[in-house]
């Protein structure tokens, strides 16, 4: 039996919002202040004055993200340690700033040292530190003279050696100024004094001991006094 006109259209009407149905839905997205359609265009929101304002995304902001002063960004990856940034300054996309971040330690290439030594880094927001150890009782060793492994440093070759080579110290944990402090034996008697070189004098550190290191042993019970310093560096853009 032949379809009414009435049946007829219901059917097109079904069809058509069949489909309708089957449309692909626009979806927006919202970076800090700009809002946009994938595929097409985007527009940049007004903001209240003086109300201050938080975006998130991922990565650093630096050269990407442009915002006002003030304006506060959450890495939701901790990208290299990073979980905020503040904008400190201009209304461009730079002038982005760590606020909270953590690098974590990490382990730096040295030379020199005896068995499992090690010596690490630490960035947390401006603050660097370092901490050395590695052997029982948390001391650090250097081997003899002469051993595998050691790297005297041409200003005194008997006494000095590298402990972590020139450019060995990462950009972005670096220091503009030269450091020195005192390293000692477990009974806290001298041995010498750590040097750590700055920008100018090629980021390195070495050990400068009183006497000539010795040919015939290691050193195994080595204190070294305690090294930090701000740094106006930027944060690093890989960890070591």
């Amino acid at each position: 039996m032949a379809m009414s006109n009435f049946e007829e259209f219901a059917q097109a009407v079904g069809r058509d919002v069949k489909v309708l149905n089957q449309k692909p839905e626009p979806k927006l997205t919202l970076t800090g202040n700009t809002l946009g359609i994938v595929g097409g265009n985007n527009v940049t929101l007004p903001l209240p004055d003086n109300v201050s304002h938080e975006i998130r995304g991922t990565g650093s902001p630096e050269g990407r993200i442009t915002a006002e002063v003030g304006t506060t960004y959450v890495d939701v990856n901790a990208t290299n340690g990073v979980l905020k940034w503040i904008k400190e300054s201009g209304n461009g996309n730079t002038g982005w700033k760590v606020l909270i971040g953590d690098t974590g330690w990490r382990t730096l290439n040295s030379v020199s040292k005896l068995g499992n030594s090690f010596v690490k880094v630490r960035r947390v927001n401006n603050l660097v530190l370092y901490q050395f150890g590695g052997l029982q009782w948390g001391w650090f060793g250097i081997v003899r003279r002469g051993g595998q492994g050691y790297s005297y440093q041409p200003s005194d070759a008997e006494r000095n050696c590298f402990i972590v080579y020139r450019g060995g110290i990462p950009t972005g944990f670096r220091t503009q100024s030269s450091l020195i402090g005192n390293i000692y034996n477990d009974n806290g008697i001298i041995y010498g004094t750590w040097y750590l070189g700055g920008n100018e004098d090629q980021n390195h550190i070495r050990f400068q001991f009183l006497n000539p290191v010795p040919t015939d042993r290691d050193i195994g019970d080595i204190r070294v006094s305690s090294i930090s310093y701000l740094t106006d560096e930027p944060w690093p853009a890989t960890l070591p």
